[in-house]
């Protein structure tokens, strides 16, 4: 009893817990060290338990579930735990149930980085090392391990031909190591170092370096309303009307239609006083009129007809088994047999030479060796 007597002394006279009051539980320091000074206040709710060494020290505090706030930092076991670093748009979130690590609209999870929201989002998959951006059907993907890029319903692949854009109703543009091209069904636009060419089917429109050249052009069989195109002398591509006439079919009017004296067919012959056939038309002219060519050809005969009536005349050639005879010149032509002319170009001058009864121009047509009504090859008067 005096022991005990002298402890109790003892503990009142040290005043070791002043004020205080123990109920219900238990204080027990074995050689450790409870120190509380300068107005440090130790005060809770609930139960605070913790095992082997720790240390804490400045602005920290233990919330409802568990939560310790240490300054701006909270460090709580929701979820698998997460540790939240400030607030707002600038906080940080690791959290360690879903693996993810959270810095405003930025978050890296699962080997994935995701940036923004909506059509403004990007995402970083680490896993099948693609970047997309945006969402729904005009997100822009970036495949890393095939190169390709997906934009909407447009994809470039560097796989195929060279490097394509691919677009979804089969069209084509690319380039490779020789040209580059558009295609769309069977119908391509393709550009090399030396040739360009359009195709259609098989109709192939192509420019090299030698040239223009045409594959599948439609044959005909008639020149009827048929329009040419022609080139100017200074390079220049226009649209030649029918009645102008055209290359190796219709022929020109060498004289206006009303100065026709005479036409094609059965007459009375005015030197022998009988009934003969007119295998040309005439034209009446002055003596030394200038004729032209009635279109572009070869001339195979130029000068006297010294077996027929025909005097000085020019035959030519024009292509596709069409030829024409100008007769009756008062001179000897200025072309020669062998050269070739143009539409319009001069041949001779209207004469009376061989059998012929006046100034005038006596103009044939041939087509295939048989000589026809120069109306037939020649436009509508």
């Amino acid at each position: 009893m005096d022991d005990l007597r002298d402890s109790v002394t003892r503990q009142r006279r040290e005043n070791p817990f002043e004020s205080s009051s123990i109920r219900d539980g238990m204080v027990r320091f074995i050689r450790g060290l409870l120190k509380l000074e300068g107005g440090a206040v130790l005060d809770g709710d609930g139960t605070f338990r913790w095992r082997g060494q720790g240390s804490i020290a400045g602005d920290w505090e233990v919330l409802d579930g568990g939560v310790l706030r240490v300054g701006s930092v909270l460090i709580s076991p929701i979820g698998g735990g997460r540790i939240m670093v400030g607030a707002g748009p600038n906080g940080i979130i690791l959290d360690g149930g879903a693996g993810s690590l959270t810095n405003g609209n930025v978050t890296i999870e699962g080997g994935k980085v995701r940036a923004g929201v909506g059509l403004a989002q990007v995402l970083i998959d680490g896993g099948t090392g693609t970047v997309t951006v945006g969402s729904g059907a005009e997100r822009v993907v970036i495949d890393g391990a095939t190169g390709r890029i997906l934009s909407g319903a447009l994809t470039i692949d560097p796989s195929v031909d060279g490097g394509a854009v691919l677009f979804a109703n089969g069209s084509k543009l690319y380039s490779n190591v020789t040209a580059i091209g558009l295609r769309k069904g069977n119908s391509s636009v393709t550009i090399g170092d030396t040739i360009a060419s359009l195709l259609v089917g098989g109709k192939v429109l192509s420019v090299t370096e030698d040239g223009i050249a045409l594959i599948g052009v439609r044959e005909v069989t008639s020149t009827d309303g048929i329009k040419w195109l022609g080139i100017t002398n200074t390079g220049e591509v226009v649209k030649v009307a029918p009645g102008v006439g055209g290359p190796g079919g219709s022929l020109s009017w060498p004289f206006p239609p009303s100065t026709v004296t005479d036409e094609y067919g059965p007459r009375e012959s005015p030197g022998e006083g009988a009934s003969a056939f007119h295998e040309g038309i005439d034209f009446g002219a002055a003596d030394g009129t200038p004729i032209p060519a009635a279109g572009p050809g070869l001339v195979e005969f130029a000068g006297f007809d010294t077996d027929g009536g025909y005097g000085n005349y020019v035959l030519i050639n024009h292509g596709n088994g069409v030829k024409t005879r100008s007769a009756h010149m008062n001179a000897t032509p200025p072309v020669s047999t062998g050269s070739r002319v143009a539409r319009g170009q001069i041949i001779g001058a209207v004469g009376n030479t061989g059998t012929s009864f006046g100034n005038h121009l006596h103009f044939e047509v041939e087509v295939n060796g048989v000589r026809v009504n120069p109306r037939s090859k020649l436009p509508a008067a």
